[in-house]
């Protein structure tokens, strides 16, 4: 919308330019006749003043002789004046044509594309996604991140992150098996890695009922192993024992992980977990 207004005013701007230029210089230039015989006329007019005063009749004779001559000359200038007035006037006319057709038939091909309405079709598009976003639901929101996720991968297929990312994703909406496909095409990508080895572990805790199969505890002491702080592990364990009411252990896994000061813990929600688990500890005790 803002580049046809932009094209619209640059247009509007040369037909009024046009405009001004015909209404100030044309007007001024007929003021100054450029070819008028002012010599001829001053000599006319020394001659009328020569024959007032009675010259003799030979100088009279002579005088009559110059001034009709040179009215002769002045009538012939006048129509050629005429002459070339009226070609002026015709180059005027041919050219306000020209400069008309010049202005017009952009405009006019200009507006008979269908640029307007692919802008609104766009604008309203955007509208309508833009209140899609605001309205979705959580699981709405997942979904197109899912796709745009996907989307990515299909531009590159050996991005192990985009696949962490896409597991992550699938877990969220309880797609627990898809999640772990990701996380196996991240670990072909870069090897068993503690990271890859503690979402997988906690997407099979998600498939189970939130209970630590024998698979997801070898992974969880796999990625402790080489990483004694890997942070999904850990929230793993900490979230298992406070669901098993066992506050004690849920608060030296949530300690682990903010001493670990790693960027992708949410400290606000860990602690938050640890002060709702003290105050069960309490009223446990």
């Amino acid at each position: 919308m803002t580049s046809m207004l932009n094209f619209e005013q640059f247009y509007i701007g040369i037909v009024i330019f046009a405009l001004i230029a015909l209404l100030v210089f044309v007007p001024f230039g007929r003021k100054i006749n450029w070819q008028y015989p002012y010599r001829q006329q001053k000599n006319i007019e020394l001659y009328q003043q020569q024959m007032a005063q009675n010259p003799p009749p030979e100088l009279a004779d002579e005088l009559s002789l110059r001034l009709l001559a040179d009215e002769q000359i002045l009538q012939q200038q006048e129509k050629t004046q005429i002459s070339a007035k009226s070609a002026v006037q015709n180059s005027l006319i041919f050219s306000s044509i020209l400069w008309f057709l010049l202005l017009a038939v952009p405009l006019a091909y200009y507006f008979s594309l269908d640029r307007l309405d692919y802008v609104q079709q766009g604008e309203q598009a955007f509208k309508a996604k833009q209140h899609q976003l605001r309205t979705a639901s959580n699981t709405e929101k997942n979904d197109d991140y899912i796709v745009a996720v996907q989307n990515k991968l299909r531009q590159d297929p050996n991005d192990s992150e985009l696949w962490l990312e896409l597991g992550q994703a699938y877990v969220l909406s309880n797609e627990f098996e898809n999640a772990l496909i990701a996380y196996g095409n991240a670990e072909k990508l870069v090897g068993a890695k503690p990271a890859i080895l503690g979402l997988a572990a906690t997407a099979l805790y998600y498939q189970a009922g939130q209970k630590i199969t024998p698979k997801a505890q070898q992974l969880i002491d796999n990625a402790l192993a080489q990483d004694h702080q890997e942070s999904a592990s850990l929230s793993l364990l900490a979230a298992d024992a406070f669901l098993r009411t066992d506050y004690a252990n849920a608060l030296n896994y949530w300690q682990k992980l903010l001493d670990s000061e790693r960027t992708e813990v949410d400290r606000r929600k860990t602690i938050e977990s640890m002060q709702l688990a003290e105050k069960l500890l309490k009223a446990k005790q």
